[in-house]
């Protein structure tokens, strides 16, 4: 007889250790389960304190209004910059995507073209026709008569036609009399 058949016989004509061997491997299994849920408790105790910080609920572009939401996040995982609070009047200084949580280089409350630019830079208005296709946030550089005047600039506006680019300070004053000359064109760069 094959030893399968002699098992099958023999756990047919003692029921009480199939159901033990059944019992045991559920509380096997139930002690399996238990020691996972300690290890996912223990880690998150160990994350601690929690903070409330403002998430973005959708994409939004630079110059946008946030739209935003507040999360209690563990603060391992809080940026150091992150705002617990937004200003009156802020609008985005640069592109955020839905998920993120804001920080004080995502948000100015500066109002116009300002607002989109960084600390060191300086605003130069730009008024070029070929330039129409521009975007917020785009990198470029400021040229005049085959000259390169601004190595990075970055388009932080748009009026109508003139086109506001943040440049380093040191070349504000060459772009800005380029573009009161009419002679300031935009160069878009990757």
């Amino acid at each position: 007889m094959h030893v399968s058949v002699r098992v099958r016989v023999f756990l047919a004509h003692h029921r009480w250790i199939y159901w033990l061997v059944v019992f045991a491997l559920a509380g096997a299994v139930g002690l399996m389960v238990h020691a996972e849920l300690r290890k996912v408790d223990t880690a998150r105790a160990a994350w601690g304190e929690t903070t409330s910080v403002f998430v973005a609920i959708d994409d939004r572009a630079a110059g946008d209004l946030p739209r935003v939401e507040q999360r209690d996040l563990p603060d391992a995982l809080v940026p150091r910059a992150a705002l617990r609070s937004l200003p009156a009047g802020a609008t985005l200084h640069q592109r955020v995507t839905a998920g993120e949580v804001l920080t004080s280089t995502d948000i100015t409350a500066v109002a116009g073209p300002v607002g989109g630019a960084a600390t060191e830079s300086v605003v130069v208005g730009i008024i070029d026709p070929l330039a129409r296709g521009a975007d917020v946030g785009s990198s470029v550089r400021i040229s005049s008569e085959g000259i390169v005047l601004a190595d990075i600039g970055e388009v932080v506006s748009l009026a109508d036609e003139v086109v506001f680019v943040a440049v380093a300070s040191a070349d504000a004053p060459i772009v800005a009399a380029a573009a009161q000359a009419g002679l300031a064109s935009i160069l878009f760069v990757p």
